[in-house]
């Protein structure tokens, strides 16, 4: 499939609009509220650390930016997704605050921010997008204060082990390194993964990849902390969100149930997260 760019995707009147929706009602009939439940955390952390000055890097269309502000802190962004940031402009106004709150910037490498300048940057779903997400961290690391924070999300590549379809076959061909077994191993390897659905193939809502939408292959939980240091980043909490009860397959049964289910299990910090939960959220301090 050809890549799209991940900030053409974003800049659609479309995704626009679903991504202005998607904080405005908790119902789970519409859509699994992942990124509700992916903002209470990021308050959850603001509220623990109390940061000066917040950054929402890559802020979309503003929606969590605000409820951010209203809560009392003080927290400006930026979106490089031009009808993002006019959306944005539009959301701030409607609830009473400055459109000059959010401003247009590349989340890749921000030349609007000062370096050194901020106490906290939040990351909602957007590093993951980036042609080069160490290095956007790091741009995004020259920004903070001694000691700041740099809060994001990533995808879980664990996640691929229970969803029972080709993205565990393709996870567990990289783990066993099937390509390096005999034949015969092969052949029987290939039988025991046979009844592994093809994704493409059920009727599930379309998630970003098959529209497309470049991004970053996904982090691995267990192994982030290490990544992360040599950054200079000290990962001092991981998170998990949007939980999948069942693999994801059930859905299409009972997508109500399905939901109900999954989100009736959503906790942050449930050791099941590293393993039933497609995306988590790392708070790092620089420590260099």
């Amino acid at each position: 499939m050809k890549k799209t760019n991940a900030f053409q995707f974003f800049n659609k009147v479309s995704s626009v609009k679903e991504y202005s929706d998607m904080y405005k009602k908790l119902r789970l009939d519409l859509r699994y509220p992942a990124n509700v439940k992916r903002e209470q955390i990021f308050v959850k952390l603001l509220k623990k650390h109390k940061p000066k000055k917040i950054i929402d890097a890559g802020c979309g269309t503003g929606m969590p930016l605000i409820d951010i502000k209203k809560k009392g802190f003080n927290i400006i962004g930026y979106d490089k997704a031009k009808n993002m940031v006019s959306e944005a402009k539009e959301n701030l106004k409607s609830n009473g605050l400055s459109p000059d709150l959010v401003f247009y910037d590349n989340f890749e490498n921000p030349k609007k921010v000062k370096n050194n300048s901020v106490d906290c940057i939040l990351g909602m779903g957007a590093f993951y997008y980036a042609k080069n997400v160490n290095k956007t961290l790091l741009n995004q690391k020259k920004k903070l204060k001694k000691n700041g924070r740099l809060i994001f999300s990533l995808r879980n590549r664990l996640f691929d082990i229970i969803t029972l379809n080709n993205y565990t076959k393709k996870f567990l061909d990289e783990i066993y390194e099937v390509k390096k077994l005999k034949k015969e191993w092969k052949n029987k390897y290939k039988n025991l993964t046979k009844n592994f659905t093809d994704r493409k193939k059920i009727k599930l809502e379309k998630n970003i990849d098959e529209e497309g939408v470049y991004n970053h292959i996904p982090h691995n939980p267990l192994t982030i902390t290490d990544e992360m240091t040599k950054l200079g980043l000290s990962v001092e909490g991981i998170y998990f969100y949007h939980f999948h009860a069942f693999p994801p397959l059930f859905e299409t049964f009972d997508k109500n149930y399905y939901r109900k289910i999954s989100w009736k299990i959503e906790n942050p910090l449930d050791w099941r997260g590293f393993f039933l939960a497609s995306t988590f959220i790392i708070d790092c301090k620089k420590i260099f």
